[in-house]
């Protein structure tokens, strides 16, 4: 069961708990907003969901409270930093913003970063660049779910994939996708509302399908675009971990580990400056085109309306009424975490 809770009060409640658990006021209010837009968007698996997870890292000291990554190697239009397993929202809002500085002065910038923590809904990383006048495109690596085509073995990550770029009517164009069938974040959303997951999306322990969240979690998690989505989960943990001097595969650690270890993911983020290429305007009057002839285009039987990347969670997000629900078992974790950090709890818990 859900409830719907102000989105204000929400958002300064979770800072409140970020700031009791040792972050500072402002990264504590960062956190919370990234988090609450992530459920006003329609992404609660990467919401409000998740703030348990990073509340018990804090906690075990397995995330630090450090404000700014270090910059390992610079040489202008490529950056290596050091995350040194700060919270992952501000580690990766940091090395974007520094990414589409680089790129302002040399047309084309990348930043690697590793030993990362999750960063939530990448696509958020890739939308500042399209802000910005921009391509962004990021990549990542995280704990080993999903196995070779055939295989029995946890291998690589749910490893998502983001592309944003602008355009001169309405939001951004943003390709935000993981390349598993299902993401862990939906997995454990449909586990705290007590719901089964879409077939397809995982096998058990012993390799048979299952639509069972627990049994998912316990299990193996399928590809998106079968083998095709493997490759494409491969070489995202290639890329990120070595050309951050990160980790990558088994070396990432174990999905349910203990809260004590490290995230240890890595992250690139590659930033194209478009004025650099052609005319902003040019771009953008082009994408918008683009976007039209997508949204304008013959429909299947039934289908009332035709969506481009990012539209649904951008329409989401700017139509949303000051609401969005959480559950039950949400409520419950938020309510016994409060009560251990001495925050006050609010009336919708």
């Amino acid at each position: 069961m859900s409830v719907d809770v102000p989105v204000d009060a929400l958002r300064a409640f979770v800072a409140d708990l970020f700031a009791a658990a040792g972050l500072s006021a402002p990264l504590a209010a960062r956190v919370a907003s990234a988090l609450v837009e992530a459920d006003m968007s329609g992404r609660s698996s990467h919401g409000v969901l998740q703030a348990e997870n990073y509340l018990a890292r804090l906690e075990t000291g397995a995330m630090t409270t450090a404000e700014t990554p270090v910059v390992v190697r610079d040489s202008g239009g490529v950056i290596v930093l050091d995350a040194a397993h700060m919270q992952g929202h501000i580690a990766a809002e940091e090395a974007m913003a520094l990414a589409i500085r680089r790129a302002r002065l040399t047309g084309i910038a990348a930043v690697a970063v590793r030993r990362g923590f999750h960063t939530g809904v990448v696509g958020r990383y890739v939308r500042m660049a399209a802000e910005a006048g921009c391509v962004g495109i990021a990549i990542s690596n995280a704990k080993p779910v999903m196995p070779a085509p055939g295989g029995a073995e946890r291998l690589v990550g749910t490893n998502p994939l983001a592309i944003g770029l602008p355009q001169a009517e309405g939001p951004a164009i943003v390709l935000d996708m993981a390349t598993t069938a299902g993401t862990i974040g939906r997995i454990r959303q449909a586990m705290a509302a007590g719901n089964s997951i879409p077939e397809g999306w995982a096998v058990d322990a012993k390799g048979r399908p299952t639509t069972d969240a627990a049994t998912a979690m316990k299990g193996l998690l399928l590809p998106a675009g079968g083998a095709k989505g493997f490759g494409l989960a491969f070489m995202i943990d290639l890329l990120a971990g070595l050309l951050s001097g990160g980790v990558w595969g088994a070396a990432l650690g174990e999905l349910n580990d203990d809260p004590k270890n490290p995230y240890n993911s890595s992250y690139l983020f590659i930033v194209l400056h478009i004025a650099h290429f052609q005319p902003l305007a040019d771009f953008q009057a082009q994408a918008a085109e683009a976007a039209r002839r997508l949204r304008g285009s013959r429909r299947a039987p039934g289908v009332d309306r035709l969506f481009t990347p990012g539209e649904q969670s951008a329409e989401a997000l700017a139509t949303n009424r000051g609401t969005v629900p959480l559950t039950d078992t949400v409520r419950k974790t938020l309510a016994a975490r409060a009560l251990r950090l001495g925050v006050a709890r609010p009336d919708f818990l």
